[in-house]
Order: structure tokens, then C-alpha cells, then sequence
């Protein structure tokens, strides 16, 4: 090779790193064999190598700065993480972009590599710092994003604006940022309610996605998934549905969603749901029906599949699901005791008639108004459980293989998902 051709060898190499943004990372393995020196130097590199692909990234943004740290805080020293917190760098609410992408930058590069993972606490918060984070090629495992009421924002952002117009702006900007980031990380983005649930539950629920890579596990094939629960009790299953659907690639279909947007909608349905439900009476199976074969034809659902939470509720319903090809119940089932004990404890809003297993300690003019659930008597307890019991039995006797009952409080997540994953592999329940 003469030397006009190693020239144009060099430049080749040096661009293709450049490129590939590799340039940091061959100047700091250089750094690390010179300093250590090691008798095997390649044993040596492959074992850094391993150790930063192993490295997880977690971002956490969103929502005020305490309830988040808290958060975060939790998770780190769960998993053994470093946090990199914005909050804590950059005092000022209003910063700029380029001050923070520098700063997180800085941060990840000096990472101890003993540290299993980094959770980014306060980043990103716009389109422009996540645009930076992807021309560093760092794309991350996980993106949690904590938003709250419209009502709690508003209360915050009027502790520390000097005017009206800041809150509209702030709560504009908030509502436009989401969108963006919810556009650029797609599927990577999991979003938590922090005034509908409770800080705990947020925890633990982001402890069993990290624990569970929240890898998608291919089915054989695109299953229809139907999650069933007891009356009232609708918060695990609701967990289940979106992890389902994260880990499957599947539609997420909540019964309860789909019920609350008709009646927002104000469409020819709502005010006849509304009333039903002030009434604390059951919605018209026919209406139900309809509602979910609406969501089950959309054309995503029917190339993807989809994991359908709440439903059905009575043989009824049952029967008409039957026609859809349910591939797997899951089942969420308990001791009556259990069940009656769970459903003493639910609290009820007066005005919307909806139930609440935990109560959002975070929205207050909701808080307020909460109540404890009466009924009538016990035996009205006894009587929905035993008739939710007997519905169970139904669905055993009629779909046999295809149904997987788990106990509410008993069965761990991590075991629901691993009898689902054997499940989805078994080729009989596409018959």
C-alpha cells in the first residue's frame, strides 16, 4: 500500500467512525489498556464491552420534581442505578436545552461501569432534547412519563408563575411536549397518572416492566386475549392488559376507557350510558356489545391482535365474544372472603358514580369528594361474587385449554407471564 492509498485508508476508517459516533469509545478503550495494562488485553475489552451493553437506560420525566425523584430514587437503589437528576443541576424552571443536553452528555460518559443501569431523572422534556439524545445514537430501554390532572398542573404552575397567561402557556407547552415525545419513542414510552394512582403502585409497577426487559415475545401468531376480573376490582387487570400489550405487540382494549369515551364523546350512547351508571345499573348488553366490536374490527386490531380487559361480564356477553376467537382467558379469581373484603374497601365518587380500589392522593378536589362504597347489605356482596364465581365456572366448562385462572392477590406478575408466554406458544388454542 503506498502512501496516497494508506492517506485515503486512514480517512475512509476515520470517517466511518465518525460516523458511527464511535470516536469517544476507541479513545477511552485505548485510555483503559494503557492505565490497567492486563496480561490478556483482548479478554480484557470484551469484558468492558459486555459490561456497558449491559448498562440499561431508564428515563423518567414529567410531573413535579419531588413525586418524581421519589420515584426514581426508589428504583435506583432497587436495581442498582445511577441517577443523573436534572432537577438537582439546574435550579431554575426555565433552562436552556443546549445547558442540559451538555450536562446529561457529561454525565453518561463518566458512568462507573459497576452500576447495572442509569435512570435520567427530568429528562427529556421536549423534542429538542430528545433529538440530541438520538444523534448521540443513545437510544433508551425504557422512557417512564409521569403526567397528573389537568387540575393539580394548573395548582402547581400557579405556586410559581407571576401571571395567568404563564399557567395557560406552561400547561400548552406540557400538553405539545407530550405529544412530541410520545411521537418519537412510540412503544419505548410508558405513561403513569400519578393523581389516579398512588406513588407505590407506580413503583412497583415500572419495577416489574424493568424486571421483565419488557422484551416482546413473539406468539406464534396474533392472539386475541381476554382478561376477566371481578366486579369493581379492575386495577390489576388493567396492569396486566398494558404489560400484555407492551410485552405481545397487541392492541390494549380497557372495557372501562372505551365506556368513559362515549360518554365524553356526547354521541347518540352517552347520556343513556350516563344515566345507567348514575343509576349504579348495568349497561344494556347490546350496547356493551357494540362498543367493544367497534374497537375488535379496527383494522390494528385485527392485524396485531388484542389483550381485551373487563370483558365480557354475563353469559351474554360471553357468548357473543364466543364469535370473536378468543385464543386465551386469563382469569383473575379469589376466595369469596378475599373478594368481599377487597370490595368493602373500594371507594366511590358521588359525583361520576366510578369506583376507586386506591385512592389518588394527588387530586385533591377528587380526594375530597370520595366516598366509602355502601351497599345495602353484606348478602349484595356475597350474591355478585357468587354470581362472578359461577361465571368462571362457565367459562372453564366451555373453553377448557384456553382458560388460565390465576389468584388476584396470590400470583406474582412475573408468573402470569410466564404461563402466558408458554400459552401463546401452544398451538392448539389457534385451532
Amino acid at each position: 500500500m503506498n502512501t496516497s492509498e494508506l492517506v485515503e485508508y486512514q480517512q475512509k476508517v476515520e470517517a466511518y467512525i465518525k460516523e458511527h459516533k464511535m470516536t469517544d469509545l476507541f479513545e477511552n478503550l485505548t485510555r483503559l489498556l494503557v492505565l490497567s495494562r492486563p496480561q490478556d488485553p483482548m479478554t480484557f475489552l470484551i469484558d468492558i464491552l459486555e459490561n456497558r451493553r449491559m448498562q440499561r437506560l431508564i428515563l423518567v420525566a414529567g410531573v413535579v420534581a419531588t413525586t418524581r425523584q421519589e420515584i426514581v430514587v426508589s428504583l435506583a437503589n432497587m436495581f442498582n442505578y445511577k441517577v443523573i437528576t436534572v432537577d438537582d443541576h439546574f435550579k431554575s424552571h426555565w433552562i436552556n436545552d443546549d445547558q442540559v443536553n451538555q450536562y446529561i452528555h457529561a454525565e453518561l460518559k463518566k458512568t462507573e461501569k459497576h452500576f447495572r443501569g442509569i435512570v435520567i431523572s427530568g429528562y427529556p422534556n421536549n423534542i429538542t432534547q430528545a433529538y440530541y439524545l438520538q444523534s448521540l445514537g443513545i437510544i433508551p430501554e425504557r422512557f417512564f412519563y409521569l403526567e397528573s390532572d389537568i387540575d393539580f398542573c394548573r395548582q402547581y404552575y400557579e405556586q410559581i408563575s407571576e401571571s395567568q397567561e404563564e399557567v395557560t402557556k406552561a400547561l400548552t407547552r406540557d400538553r405539545l411536549n407530550k405529544k412530541d415525545l410520545e411521537y418519537i419513542y412510540g412503544s419505548y414510552m410508558d405513561i403513569f397518572n400519578t393523581s389516579k394512582r398512588t406513588k407505590e403502585d407506580i413503583i412497583e409497577n415500572i419495577k416489574q416492566i424493568i424486571r421483565l426487559r419488557d422484551r416482546k415475545f413473539p406468539p406464534l401468531r396474533y392472539p386475541r386475549v381476554a382478561i376477566i376480573r371481578p366486579p369493581g376490582l379492575k386495577e390489576r387487570a388493567i396492569q396486566l392488559a398494558q404489560i400484555f400489550s407492551k410485552r405481545y405487540g397487541l392492541v390494549q382494549l380497557i372495557t372501562f376507557d372505551m365506556i368513559q369515551q362515549q360518554i365524553q364523546n356526547k354521541g347518540a350512547l352517552g347520556p343513556l350510558i350516563y344515566s345507567t351508571l348514575q343509576k349504579e345499573e348495568d349497561i344494556p348488553n347490546d350496547i356493551t356489545n357494540s362498543i367493544v366490536y367497534t374497537e375488535l374490527l379496527s383494522t390494528e386490531a385485527r392485524t396485531k391482535g388484542w389483550v381485551l380487559e373487563g370483558f365480557p361480564k354475563n353469559e351474554a356477553q360471553l357468548k357473543f365474544l364466543e364469535a370473536q376467537n378468543v385464543n386465551l382467558f386469563v382469569i383473575l379469581n379469589e376466595d369469596e372472603d378475599v373478594l368481599i373484603n377487597k370490595s368493602k374497601q373500594l371507594k366511590i365518587d358521588p359525583v361520576t358514580k366510578i369506583k376507586y380500589e386506591k385512592v389518588p392522593l394527588n387530586n385533591k378536589p377528587l380526594l375530597d369528594r370520595l366516598q366509602n362504597y355502601q351497599v345495602h347489605n353484606e348478602q349484595l356482596f356475597k350474591s355478585r361474587i357468587s354470581k362472578y364465581q359461577a361465571f368462571v365456572k362457565l367459562i372453564e366448562q366451555k373453553f377448557g385449554e384456553r382458560v388460565q385462572v390465576f389468584k388476584l392477590e396470590k400470583d406474582s406478575t412475573e408468573n402470569i407471564i410466564r404461563v402466558t408466554d408458554v400459552f401463546l406458544n401452544n398451538p392448539k388454542i389457534y385451532n
